[in-house]
């Protein structure tokens, strides 16, 4: 879900695995006064048909009946006017609502443009400076990399150049705030040096309406409400999955099962990422949008952006690798917000979005004045640009290319080579091993700083492992040795990931890796105690004092429920948890102490296990055993 759109513009996954509740308060939009069907759009804002356009409609119903895709909405702009807003197929199948020009979508990444633009308001203000260091707007601004951190400005953070991978797993449907994330910055690895590599990065993009939201003495959603959507007249527009589905004309999520059958699915909040991708909408509001950049900014005779913050939008920030699979399409760079090509020898300017459930596409033509907005209710679907392309290619006058049978040539050919590696049982899997653990060792909560807490339990049902991550789950089957695998399913987000359990010198399970951001070392995730080290009552059976030969050891009880041991002569020492009535010692690799009980359960010696050797101590009887200190 990590990996680029099949799609042949250059659109890129949110994964939008695409967020949850943020601190900042989303306003829900008012419903628009006028209809929720295609035949009863704005009356002030109305098609003009164009006759190059005349065989989209049967075209559109073909596509979507071929990539077997409930619904499609779609608009263009002309010359400063609409010449198609529609909607096609259906919105939900279950209740055989059609999809409309009204019908309110996930735009996900689409979203980046408007952030940027947002963030210019702050330039032209002078509370911003596009090359200036981040950590002089955000002095708290941390990344791994002491000189990333002090050179990192709000153009690198937009054109995807700061040498920070994507590391999604982190946020995609995860629980915690925008402020949370944002901390999380300091832990993740960087894997390439600043301005050198494009990396497209969301929590760049998150980082910097963050950013944005403090320096406007509000949040990004203001910004982007007032800056953008009240001047366009975005009536429908808003950012939280919670404001989409109260309007009456919303649409419904798919994605493909492993028979290629659309399924449905909740559409994933991305409230804490909402710079990134948060916005929904529908062709109707959009096709302002686009009015408004193929008139350097002005719409209905009123400036919305400055004609200068387009330039720098829409100039080349970043080069990409140039991996062209087609001729008709140029080597693409990156603006801010925008990607830049050229399409059959006309520049253009586009930005896809994509999210479980959802794929779009925004892109214009400045020189030719014609710009197309796409959505469709289908995961990581190339409709969106085999759409935009054939509007292209019939208002340019140009012989159409068949993009939607290239497009099903690839898809078919890369599923018959998948098919060919499992005939032909192509795999790294070592044949006949097994765990090194029974497998109960393994469960436990896991936790990094950057990627929060992976918890692996035991199901009841089928006595097999079980993985939780960010609110999805997955049985976690024998791969080999100390790895495993859950089930590839393209309904499951987790689906095809694999997992290995990591022994400490002590023969105990301490962590599970994954490589779950391949730009970098797999993830790992250390074991955490169990939570029975934090009852106060519990580790109260430990404090006391224990005679090792001739030293006494005193472990007492703090007031913030922390174990600490003391020995003459030498500095006290925390003890953490690690299972059973087993504490490593902190700071200080290979020093462990595991607590002995009696039949009855008392605490009678603690065992000292060291890297010099192991030693026993004997409770003192004469002495007290309770207490916080």
């Amino acid at each position: 879900m990590f990996a680029t759109n099949s799609s042949v513009f250059a659109t890129r996954t949110i994964m939008l695995l695409c967020v949850a509740s943020f601190s900042a308060t989303v306003l829900a939009q008012p419903a628009p006064p006028y209809g929720e069907s295609a035949d009863r759009p704005d009356p002030a804002f109305a098609v003009v048909a164009d006759p190059a356009l005349a065989d989209f409609d049967k075209f559109v119903e073909e596509q979507l009946k071929r990539w077997n895709t409930p619904g499609a909405a779609i608009t263009v702009v002309k010359d400063g006017k609409v010449i198609l807003k529609r909607g096609y197929g259906l919105r939900n199948v279950e209740k055989k609502l059609p999809m409309t020009a009204l019908t309110v979508q996930p735009i996900a990444s689409v979203t980046k443009s408007f952030t940027v633009a947002s963030l210019a308001t702050l330039v032209r203000d002078g509370k911003l400076a596009w090359d200036r260091p981040t950590r002089e707007f955000m002095p708290d601004f941390r990344l791994s990399d002491d000189y990333l951190t002090a050179n990192v400005t709000p153009r690198d953070m937009l054109s995807h150049r700061t040498g920070l991978p994507r590391h999604d797993w982190s946020w995609f449907n995860s629980s915690a705030s925008r402020e949370d994330l944002y901390k999380r910055l300091r832990h993740f690895e960087a894997s390439a040096q600043l301005r050198t590599t494009f990396q497209y990065n969301n929590f760049m993009f998150m980082t910097a309406g963050y950013m944005g939201g403090k320096l406007a003495g509000s949040d990004l959603e203001t910004l982007v409400r007032k800056g953008i959507f009240e001047p366009l007249g975005m009536r429908s527009s808003n950012f939280a999955i919670s404001d989409l589905l109260k309007a009456q004309d919303h649409g419904t999520g798919y994605k493909w099962d492993k028979d290629e059958k659309p399924v449905a699915l909740s559409y994933t909040p991305l409230d804490a990422m909402g710079p990134t991708g948060s916005i929904n909408s529908n062709v109707e509001d959009m096709s302002r949008y686009l009015l408004m950049y193929l008139g350097n900014g002005m719409f209905e005779g009123k400036r919305v952006i400055n004609a200068a913050d387009i330039v720098e939008m829409t100039n080349p920030q970043m080069v990409m690798s140039d991996a062209r699979l087609w001729p008709e399409i140029a080597a693409t760079q990156y603006g801010m917000g925008f990607f830049l090509t050229h399409y059959r020898g006309e520049r253009l300017v586009h930005h896809g979005g994509n999210m479980p459930g959802a794929s779009s596409l925004l892109s214009f033509m400045p020189q030719r004045g014609v710009g197309v907005f796409t959505t469709v209710n289908m995961s990581s679907s190339p409709l969106p640009s085999i759409l935009s392309y054939a509007v292209y290619d019939r208002l340019l006058g140009m012989k159409p290319i068949d993009w939607s049978g290239r497009n099903w040539d690839r898809k078919e050919k890369t599923k018959a080579s998948e098919e060919a590696a499992k005939k032909q049982n192509l795999t790294p899997r070592k044949a006949n091993t097994k765990p090194a653990h029974p497998l109960d060792e393994y469960v436990a909560d896991y936790e990094n700083k950057g990627y929060g807490v992976m918890s692996v339990t035991r199901d009841a049902a089928t006595n097999e492992l079980r993985l939780t991550y960010n609110g999805f789950t997955g049985a976690l089957k024998h791969y080999h040795f100390e790895m495993f695998e859950v089930p590839n399913d393209k309904i499951n987000e987790l689906g095809g990931n694999r997992f290995t359990f990591v022994t400490n010198d002590s023969g105990e399970v301490s962590a599970i890796r994954g490589a779950i951001e391949p730009a970098v070392k797999p993830i790992e995730f250390a074991r955490l105690p169990d939570k029975r080290f934090t009852d106060p009552k519990f580790l109260g059976m430990f404090a006391g004092e224990y005679e090792l030969g001739p030293t006494r050891v005193i472990i007492a009880l703090r007031e913030d429920n922390v174990l600490t041991m003391s020995i003459a002569g030498q500095p006290t020492r925390e003890l953490v948890g690690n299972r059973d009535t087993k504490f490593n010692v902190r700071n200080l690799s290979g020093f462990s102490i595991e607590f002995v009980r009696d039949k009855s359960g008392a605490v009678t010696q603690a065992a000292f296990y060291q890297p010099n050797g192991n030693f026993v101590a004997d409770r003192s009887t004469n002495r007290s055993t309770s207490g916080k200190k």
